[in-house]
């Protein structure tokens, strides 16, 4: 008797939390959280909805705005010959 005691104390333990854990995750079943459920995607899918663009637009090429970079050259340690370019250069 013991050991059947040993044995259903902890299957009736599992099933009760296996039950608790099932009845707080499952999805309603109700026509209005159906329409709720619509409603919030309808809201996700509309223009108004969409996200904030994070970069500026571009100016017009004849336009203010920042002034343009030159492009990077290589520093003396980073050309042909240099440690990031190639062989080393012969030095002698």
């Amino acid at each position: 008797m013991k050991v059947l005691l040993f044995v259903l104390i902890p299957i009736l333990a599992v099933s009760a939390y296996a039950a608790w854990v099932w009845a707080r995750n499952r999805e309603p079943s109700s026509v209005e959280s159906g329409v709720d459920a619509f409603r919030r995607e309808m809201t996700a899918l509309s223009p108004d909805a969409a996200p904030v663009q994070r970069r500026p637009e571009r100016a017009p090429e004849g336009g203010g705005g920042a002034p343009r970079q030159a492009p990077r050259r290589p520093s003396s340690g980073d050309g042909p010959g240099g440690p990031a370019g190639g062989p080393p250069a012969d030095r002698r």
